[in-house]
């Protein structure tokens, strides 16, 4: 290229540039339109920048630590980093970024880092004002508790009814074993010499003693056996009772029996006068006692696997809900650090009583 090319060309450059100056000072120059300008310019870069301002990284977290919006709340951390232990490297890639959030707008209350710190997993790095999610904790406690003392009460006066009630069953059902007990001869038509039958039976199955007479050494010269409900056998002794077995009966021999007599004990004994008495008495009390536990037992979920038909039990889940609802509550005003790292960014808005809006990027942690 000639000098007098170069020269040209040069003259074209300044040319150029200075009207590129004075262009520029001609827009500074009014206000609206410099303005103008820096909305168009501002919204470009917005478009390019905004899509990735707010997302948590992907690398060592799962899609579902991560909210909507791409920035991760305090919930979602901790339950993203569970299995990494306190002042251990989370396993994410050396100098990876965090970005941190609310998901609740709120007033700072705590900032407790500074740009540079180094930070442990489940650190809390800020706090919201937690005065009104601490309220709603306390008042659900109290009404988980209040719930639980009513189910337990409930469930106390079901334990003390089912053990009345059992004893009223068994007791009615002893009687009816063990009333009007007879020996009836077997095969023998003269029944004055019967031995009789006393004591309670408490061995609750119900059958039959069978009793057999045989001559032996004993100073009465009889002995028996006992077979049916019971296996064994003894000497006779006159006028004075002896064991019937082990279940609490008694049975006295008198004199004037033959060698060969034997007799029947039923249980219970139908023929006995008031055996039907007895009957509807122990029925009466099975009845009542099936009556009196089904209503307790509907209070405390005892009647089956539906528990929302069952008031007091029902009380105790829909009052563990909402405590456990309101402590999720209370930790969206917690941040905490998802891993061992360090605060490499902090919003100016972060001070406290300063609000910040949900969502918003306060914290920035780069992790080892």
């Amino acid at each position: 290229m000639s000098g007098l090319a170069q020269k040209t060309r040069k003259r074209v450059d300044f040319y150029q540039k200075t009207c590129s100056f004075y262009s520029m000072k001609s827009i500074l120059s009014k206000p609206a339109l410099a303005i103008g300008l820096t909305l168009v310019i501002a919204i470009i870069i917005a478009a390019a920048v905004l899509p990735t301002v707010g997302q948590a990284p992907s690398v060592g977290m799962n899609a579902a630590a991560t909210s909507t919006s791409g920035i991760m709340n305090v919930n979602q951390i901790i339950s993203a980093t569970s299995t990494y232990a306190v002042g251990q490297p989370a396993p994410v890639a050396t100098g990876t970024p965090t970005q941190l959030a609310f998901p609740i707008s709120g007033r700072i209350a705590a900032v407790n880092v500074r740009a540079g710190d180094t930070v442990n997993k489940g650190q809390v790095l800020a706090s919201l004002d937690t005065a009104v999610a601490a309220s709603a904790v306390a008042q659900a406690k109290a009404s988980l508790d209040l719930a639980k003392a009513q189910y337990g009460s409930i469930s106390l006066q079901y334990t003390n009814a089912k053990a009345q009630q059992d004893t009223l069953v068994n007791n009615a059902y002893r009687t009816l074993l063990s009333s009007g007990l007879q020996a009836r001869p077997i095969g023998v038509i003269d029944e004055s010499h019967n031995p009789t039958i006393s004591g309670t039976y408490t061995c609750g199955k119900e059958g039959s003693y069978q009793i057999d007479l045989y001559a032996s050494g004993a100073e009465s010269g009889y002995s028996f056996n006992v077979r049916g409900l019971e296996q064994g056998n003894g000497s006779v002794t006159y006028g004075a009772p002896q064991p019937l077995g082990t279940c609490g009966l008694f049975i006295t021999f008198v004199r004037g029996f033959g060698g060969g007599d034997k007799w029947t004990v039923e249980i219970p004994n139908t023929q006995s006068p008031s055996y039907q008495a007895n009957r509807n008495a122990y029925d009466l009390a099975v009845s009542t006692r099936q009556q009196t536990l089904s209503q307790l037992g509907a209070s405390i979920g005892q009647n089956g696997s539906d528990t929302s038909a069952n008031t007091a039990s029902a009380s105790v889940n829909v009052a563990e809900s909402a405590y456990q609802a309101a402590l999720a509550q209370y930790a969206n005003n917690i941040l905490v650090a998802p891993g061992l790292g360090t605060v490499t960014f902090i919003d100016s808005s972060l001070k406290v009583g300063q609000s910040v809006s949900a969502n918003q990027r306060v914290i920035t942690i780069s992790t080892y």
